[in-house]
């Protein structure tokens, strides 16, 4: 019996009303089922069905189709559906303020914060001093100016810009009638401002606080911060991100206690108000199908506010009538892509010259991030192609006033992937940049005010098409000053060097000799703190890496040198307490290597941890385990049964272990692999005695009921699942040609479908996914084959050899190596570029066998040797090994050790 079909979620829409009249043509048909429909229309049931799902659109080819094969006019539909599909052409102004902040004449709708603007007003009439916090786009803008300014009887707000002192002095001027120029000669003194405020019971709000810390220096900065809090009444907003800025100034800090507000994301109630009153104030309707995604797209994000409002500015240019559809919602590209939408399209615009130029722009109204996330910043109008800005204006991506021009929104730098891009290919030159270009403004002529040295040699390193008429000036008058200082600085050395080399034959040859004696006496002390090195080395290693960083720093010499390289060795291999019976079995050790486990088969495994005294009895897992494997967080640990079950433990205290689930298995698996959180699992259940079986995923969000899943094939040999969890590969062989496939499975939003799949060697023995994702190798006898499964599969590279006792391969966390590990040693290939890999080393010569290796990075490998857990260092850069030590144990002779060992050297750091 067919199923029933899922009634319409939304059919007030025009996609909802398309979907329903579908299915009432099909009833009016005799109610085929979709299966005979398929057969009449040549598309699949799946496909028609969701014609009628009321989701989305369907195509007009599938369209027609499904109303061939209901006998419906194919002419009439055809225009009702064009009618959907076909965007309308943009009219009359919206209701909404896209990228813009509000302003004081939008209050009457501004919708959505009444309750925080209340608050607000409630807190500047009981304290002289308010601050505003919240994130970039949370609406801190919007609530001062379409919020409080409304409420306020006499309020100037501004921006501190650059300079806060010239922009306090202008607005100041424009409030009052007085001259700015007279405003500002008062204004020098931080008291004054003040006193001009209670003259005219001015309420001051600063916008952007957070400028005085991206585009101020110091003593602009000081002098607004010591004015504003001299002042009788002061409102703030400022960027949440800033807020420790703010901590810096203690007047600040005692100014805003108790009077602060935050701006968080709206609540469900307070977005649809803001969605749907603007709308009905000029007679338009919201579908309420699009209420309910965007208050589901921006649930609980701080940022919404702008984003939300550009993208509806642009579904209105989409409706049709005065009805906002959800259909017209997902044309402009949601909440998500809106913006980015917006921007492409003006910036494709342009032609090759204007998009140059266009880039250009943009880069100067950004201000760049120390710590905090980049913000936007003003820069003058005559700096700037006014072709090119006005097109950006009307656009509304950029906002204009008389003399400057600024991004409307922060909001465009985090939403436009190409922006970020061009922000992010040369931050350096663009830091460069923005200085030459307030150096340059501040500059008048002044000789004093040039650039000299490192500067000038940066500055001019910019590209000269990218420079405004004052900076080109600025910049070659610096150079024109700086080839005058170096001819008169020529002259002067040229009779100084004559006098130097006077004086300096009576000079020198008693400074080399006494400077050979010292050197000769150096050599000698640290030759032989070298020798007791070696002989401290076996029983003393943490005096033996003092003594060899203070040898190494009074001469840094070869013997000193190995001395150091000699000292880390033995305390990076440092033992814990030697623990009978763990020798012979299986081990593995926390990337901390402080606790390692250990297993023999016959019993459960043992927890063996650092700081276990002597006689301690380890905590113990499982029963006959035979392997165990740790997330690369060691918070969870798999144990691998005899009897076949695997058994899942939190091991985030290692004193006391917890079970958490157990994978049932009907026969022993192999080929074992797991996320690196621990979330995601496959392995190979065997089916004879030649290792073949069948595939198996097991989903371990919830490890107390792991969801399993088996993969199509019985030939199986090998299965590992990607470090994300979001890919798996199965090595499987086909019958009868008998070769050898990797599928590369791909498990993303709970799917299981074949990406693509991939020839490789009949001899491979394993498989294992790169940390990224995107390369996969095999093991083979005689080496390592890399492919590249990002696209279409292709052969990255290979090493070529591997040792008979090779146990285990692995990436390097930046999937730049691989290490392979032996019975004795570890073997490091460097895979970053095409081709055969290149060795980066071999470290080895264990005293006995080497088990457990986890590679996490290219400096450290973690193994087990003897029994006992070790970390080895992968380099023999000095200055690294050297940082090391000092950073992990701040190692320092004593005064009196340093004086048994180098008498008369006066003592230098080492650290």
């Amino acid at each position: 019996m067919p199923r029933t079909e899922r009634p319409l979620d939304c059919e007030d829409t025009e996609i909802g009303s398309f979907a329903a009249d579908l299915r009432r043509l099909r009833d009016k048909a005799g109610k085929p089922s979709y299966r005979e429909l398929a057969s009449r229309a040549h598309y699949s049931a799946a496909t028609l069905s969701d014609a009628a799902g009321g989701k989305k659109l369907p195509t007009l080819a599938v369209t027609l189709a499904y109303v061939q094969a209901c006998d419906g006019d194919g002419q009439e539909w055809e225009q009702r559906w064009r009618a959907i599909a076909a965007p309308p052409e943009p009219r009359g102004e919206a209701p909404y303020v896209g990228l813009k902040a509000f302003q004081k004449e939008d209050a009457d709708r501004f919708f959505g914060r009444e309750k925080l603007t209340a608050k607000l007003v409630e807190l500047v009439e009981e304290r002289s001093f308010v601050g505003v916090f919240g994130a970039s786009g949370s609406g801190k803008s919007s609530l001062l100016r379409a919020g409080l300014l409304p409420r306020l009887d006499n309020a100037l707000i501004f921006t501190p810009g650059v300079q806060p002192l010239d922009e306090c002095a202008v607005r100041l001027a424009q409030a009052t009638g007085d001259s700015a120029v007279v405003l500002r000669s008062e204004l020098t003194d931080p008291a004054a401002l003040g006193l001009i405020a209670r003259q005219h019971d001015l309420v001051l709000v600063v916008d952007q606080f957070e400028e005085i810390f991206t585009l101020c220096g110091p003593e602009q900065r000081d002098w607004f911060v010591e004015a504003l809090v001299g002042a009788p009444r002061v409102v703030i907003g400022v960027r949440a991100d800033f807020y420790g800025h703010i901590g810096r100034h203690p007047a600040l800090v005692e100014a805003l206690e108790g009077a602060q507000v935050l701006v968080g994301p709206m609540t469900a109630d307070d977005l649809r108000r803001a969605i749907t009153e603007p709308a009905q104030r000029v007679g338009a309707t919201v579908e309420s199908a699009l209420v309910t995604r965007l208050v589901a797209d921006v649930a609980g994000q701080a940022a919404a506010l702008p984003l939300v409002q550009h993208a509806l500015v642009e579904t209105w240019h989409r409706r049709r009538g005065m009805t906002l559809s959800l259909a017209g919602y997902e044309q402009a590209g949601g909440v998500d892509h809106a913006i980015a939408r917006t921007a492409e399209a003006v910036y494709s615009q342009l032609t090759h010259r204007q998009q140059l130029t266009a880039r250009g722009t943009f880069l100067r109204l950004i201000a760049l991030g120390e710590g905090t996330e980049d913000t936007k910043r003003r820069a003058a109008r005559e700096d700037l192609d006014a072709e090119v800005l006005e097109r950006l204006a009307n656009s509304r991506l950029v906002t204009l006033t008389e003399q400057h021009a600024e991004l409307t929104h922060e909001a465009l730098i985090r939403s436009w992937p190409r922006l970020r891009d061009w922000i992010a290919e040369d931050r350096d030159a663009l830091r460069v940049h923005h200085q030459l270009t307030e150096a340059a403004a501040q500059w008048g002529g002044d000789r004093d005010l040039l650039y000299k040295g490192a500067r000038l040699a940066q500055a001019a390193e910019l590209s000269p098409h990218s420079l405004s008429e004052p900076e080109r000036a600025f910049l070659t008058a610096s150079q024109a000053d700086g080839r005058r200082r170096a001819r008169r600085v020529r002259v002067v050395v040229s009779v100084l060097s004559v006098l130097v080399l006077l004086l300096a034959g009576t000079v020198v040859f008693a400074a080399v000799k006494a400077g050979e004696a010292t050197q000769q006496r150096n050599d000698a002390l640290a030759g032989r703190a070298a020798t007791e090195v070696m002989r401290l080395v076996p029983t003393d290693p943490l005096k033996a890496a003092r003594l060899a960083l203070a040898a190494h720093a009074v001469t840094p010499a070869p013997v000193t040198r190995d001395a150091v390289l000699n000292a880390d060795a033995a305390w990076q291999t440092r033992a814990v307490t030697p623990r009978p019976g763990l020798v012979g079995g299986f081990l593995t050790m926390s990337t901390n290597s402080e606790f390692l486990i250990a297993a023999d088969g016959a019993g459960p495994a043992s927890i063996v941890a650092r700081w276990d005294a002597e006689g301690t009895v380890p905590p113990k897992i499982g029963d006959q385990v035979v392997q165990v494997r740790l997330t690369d967080d060691d918070r969870r640990a798999f144990t691998f049964e005899k009897s076949g079950p695997v058994r899942i433990w939190d091991m985030a205290d290692p004193r006391s272990p917890k079970e958490l689930g157990t994978i049932s298995l009907p026969r022993p698996s192999h080929s074992f692999s797991v996320n690196r959180d621990g979330t995601m699992a496959a392995g190979v259940v065997l089916q004879d005695e030649i290792g073949l079986g069948q595939a198996f995923l097991w989903d371990l969000r919830d490890p107390a009921h792991p969801v399993e899943t088996q993969l199509p094939g019985t030939h199986v040999f090998a299965a590992a699942v990607a470090p994300s969890g979001e890919e798996a590969v199965v090595l499987t062989r086909t019958e009868p040609q008998r070769k050898l496939f990797a599928d590369i499975w791909d498990l993303r939003n709970g799917g299981r479908y074949i990406r693509t799949s991939l020839t490789v060697p009949d001899q491979t023995i394993a498989l294992a996914v790169s940390n990224s994702g995107k390369q996969l190798a095999g093991w083979t006898s005689t080496g390592i084959t890399v492919w590249d499964i990002a696209g279409v599969p292709a052969v990255w590279g290979t090493v070529p050899r591997v040792a008979a006792d090779t146990r285990n391969f692995l990436f390097s966390a930046d999937d730049r190596q691989i290490a392979v590990q032996n019975a004795a040693s570890v073997d490091v290939w460097d895979i970053s570029a095409r081709g055969e890999a290149v060795t980066a080393g071999s470290f080895g010569g264990f005293r006995g066998a080497a088990d457990g290796l986890r590679y996490r990075d290219r400096e450290k490998a973690f193994s087990v040797v003897d029994g006992q857990p070790a970390t080895w260092s992968l380099h023999t850069d000095l200055d690294k090994v050297k940082a090391g030590l000092c950073r992990e144990h701040a190692i320092e002779l004593t005064d009196e050790e340093w004086r048994r060992y180098f008498p008369d050297v006066k003592r230098m750091p080492v650290c």
